[in-house]
């Protein structure tokens, strides 16, 4: 009778090779895998070789993992776009800051107009003459401060800068938009230049508003067409606004 580790006599051990794990697995392995390291290693079972003419099953292998294509059809990765010119590269992400910076800019002045036309003038014109010549020739004199400064000519800058940098590549689309807003806002501009500053220059020679002898007259004079054209500047830079961040909406895409 052969033995093996079924029959074998209790006082005798199984042969050591009897039980053997082939030789390509340096440690014990488990049921499924045991199958496979004996396959590759040509034999069959527990040290049984496979008959003449078997093929030995292949190893299973594991596809390779590929991270899946997230990009969307027609659309790019924002961080690889840029247009060249001159041998500099020019990235999407600065086009879109100095827009917004822009777009801000025309925001602001919109605004201190428009706080002109629903608040500071209501407010004077309910007070007596010689008070709104007065606090206007103070208005105007504040005003002139950097900050202001930054914001009225910034804006027409920042927003020629956006054009410029808008002129070729994709942000193309949004190129229109752009000069449409810096062209309503150069118009609030001439409108500032042309009328309002003259109308304050006129108030301001009038002199100190306790010596002027008909401030009923110099009032007159002021206000009325002041409010006008500050209408007209709010709209414009209203416009301008709205231009702009439109732009940028078609340049975030």
């Amino acid at each position: 009778m052969t033995e093996n580790a079924h029959f074998a006599p209790r006082n005798q051990a199984p042969h050591p090779q009897q039980y053997a794990a082939p030789r390509s697995a340096p440690y014990p392995l488990p049921p499924v895998a045991r199958g496979r390291a004996h396959a590759q290693s040509g034999q069959r079972g527990w040290g049984q070789p496979l008959p003449q003419g078997s093929q030995v099953p292949p190893a299973r292998t594991e596809r390779p993992r590929t991270e899946p294509d997230r990009t969307l059809p027609g659309r790019t990765d924002r961080t690889d776009r840029t247009d060249r010119k001159g041998g500099f590269a020019m990235s999407g992400d600065i086009r879109s800051l100095v827009l917004l910076a822009a777009t801000l800019a025309t925001g602001l002045m919109a605004g201190l107009y428009f706080a002109f036309s629903v608040a500071v003038m209501p407010g004077l014109g309910a007070s007596d003459d010689r008070t709104l010549i007065e606090a206007m020739q103070r208005i105007n004199v504040a005003i002139l401060n950097g900050w202001f400064s930054l914001a009225f000519g910034g804006a027409l800058v920042l927003g020629g800068v956006a054009a410029a940098l808008h002129w070729r590549g994709d942000g193309r689309a949004a190129l229109p938009w752009i000069i449409a807003g810096v062209v309503l806002y150069a118009a609030s501009l001439i409108v500032t230049m042309g009328f309002n500053v003259p109308l304050n220059d006129k108030l301001a020679a009038a002199g100190d508003p306790s010596k002027i002898h008909d401030p009923a007259a110099v009032r007159e004079q002021f206000q009325s067409a002041w409010l006008r054209w500050n209408v007209a500047r709010v709209l414009t830079t209203t416009a301008a606004l709205g231009c702009l961040a439109w732009a940028l909406r078609l340049g975030r895409g």
